[in-house]
Parts: C-alpha cells; structure tokens; sequence
C-alpha cells in the first residue's frame, strides 16, 4: 500500500542519514589519528587530510546515490 511504501523509504532515508552520520565519524577518527602522529610534516598531514576527505566524498555519493533509487 502507499503507506507501507512511504514507511520504507522513510526507513530508507533514515539508514542513508546513518551511514553518513558514520562517514563524518570516521573521517574525525582518522583526522584526529594523523593530527596525533607528529612523525608526519604538517604537508604530509595536509594530504593525508586531503586523502581521507576524497575517499569519504566518495562514499557519501554512493549513499546519495542509494537513497536517490
């Protein structure tokens, strides 16, 4: 019925808001990991930062993506 079908995408939407709730604290976790590490030169924390962001835009774009189906 339509509401069942709006129950599951409700559902759905709050799994996608989830998974990017998990994203941005992985994305802390690994910041805080190499802002801790202080063999790294402040460049090299830079890209690493710069790294992680990449890989965690990735994966906010396939839960969009997810949701968006």
């Amino acid at each position: 019925t339509e509401e069942t079908r709006r129950n599951y995408v409700k559902q759905v939407n709050e799994m996608g808001e989830q998974a990017k709730i998990a994203l941005r604290n992985v994305r802390q976790d690994a910041n805080n990991a190499i802002k801790k590490d202080e063999t790294l030169t402040e460049d090299l924390q830079k890209g690493l930062q710069e790294d992680v962001q990449e890989v965690i835009n990735k994966y906010n774009k396939i839960v969009d993506e997810k949701n968006k189906e």
